[in-house]
């Protein structure tokens, strides 16, 4: 299949996947309700939000230009964040675009070579996700009651008829461990076979970069600037959901607790193969709200707000990044011009 029109069928199966859990968020929900939540919002909260958005973007370029200088790229921190946020600007159009657009905005003002700068975008997302699960791990500890009781729930109302006796369910747990072991030892049967699979050997050297980008902080000299900018960026994040609780009466009364949790379920719903994370950031944190009393429909509206309000940051701050990084490579000549990934 012709590249171009793979690419094409990806990007309109990830926007039709958004658009449908969007759908999904909105298709029960009261519009004059939205629309009164939105009037009766209050923005300083909002204001308050949007800035400690940026604070986290430029603790993210300074954290980035820390990675980077071990690859003896030393970008200044202007040019860092304006790649940056190019990459944020992209992903809203398609998703995981960014990481190669920022190391391609920077190839172009610094002629940073791409090869290296990718390389440094995938140890960051090493940690950023380890980041994440710990977050989620802390978040489990702290609020297993809820959360337990929440998934339980769930589970206990579609399966009670499948698990109605303890047979049925040990019938169903042996003949899951049977297919199983079948399955692996398939696979290690096929394992020659596999091995020279191109999807295989792709996934291979993936793996192999993610090993590399978790033992190349060992190369840093200032770890503990590193440190501290990765927590100023998770906490940043957390302050970013957090104030928005105080903009809407109806979440004004929710603790840190519930910060966490929205914190960890916001990350999930951006991490989705879907453009700006739309329909999956919604469901996700909305649904969550409801476990602390908020109604489905005062979720969705405190989701719409901190969704749209930082989704407007993005385009504007990474539409005016973009533009400047494109008038700024007019005068750099790019060392390596990145082949297609």
């Amino acid at each position: 299949m012709n590249p171009l029109l793979k690419n094409a069928i990806k990007y309109l199966l990830m926007l039709g996947f958004g658009g449908l859990l969007f759908w999904y968020v909105l298709k029960d929900q009261d519009f004059n309700k939205i629309e009164s939540d939105f009037r009766r919002a209050d923005y300083f909260w909002i204001a308050v939000s949007i800035l400690i958005s940026l604070v986290a973007y430029i603790a993210r370029a300074l954290r980035w230009n820390l990675l980077l200088e071990p690859l003896d790229i030393k970008p200044p921190a202007y040019k860092t964040f304006l790649a940056l946020m190019s990459g944020y600007f992209a992903n809203i159009f398609l998703p995981r675009a960014g990481e190669v657009a920022r190391c391609f905005v920077l190839n172009r003002m610094h002629k940073a070579p791409f090869n290296a700068t990718f390389g440094s975008v995938v140890a960051e997302r090493v940690f950023d996700l380890f980041g994440l699960l710990f977050l989620i791990g802390v978040t489990f500890i702290l609020e297993f009651e809820r959360i337990s009781g929440f998934l339980s729930g769930i589970f206990i109302e579609k399966f009670q008829g499948l698990f109605s006796s303890l047979q049925t369910m040990y019938l169903f747990i042996a003949v899951g461990l049977f297919l199983l072991a079948g399955m692996i030892g398939m696979l290690w049967f096929l394992r020659h076979q596999i091995r020279k699979n191109t999807m295989y050997q792709k996934t291979s050297v993936f793996l192999g970069g993610v090993w590399e980008g978790v033992i190349s902080i060992r190369k840093l000299e200032k770890k503990w600037v590193f440190l501290f900018y990765t927590v100023l960026i998770w906490t940043s994040y957390f302050f970013m959901s957090y104030t928005v609780f105080f903009a809407l009466p109806a979440t004004s009364h929710l603790g840190l607790n519930v910060g966490l949790v929205i914190l960890v379920v916001g990350g999930l719903g951006m991490s989705a193969p879907v453009q700006g994370g739309i329909g999956a950031f919604h469901y996700l944190v909305a649904s969550a709200l409801v476990i602390y009393g908020v109604t489905k429909e005062d979720g969705v509206s405190y989701a719409l707000l901190v969704h749209t309000s930082q989704t407007l940051v993005v385009i504007l701050v990474g539409g005016i990044s973009f533009i400047l990084g494109f008038l700024l490579s007019k005068k750099e000549k790019p060392a390596e011009t990145p082949a297609t990934v």
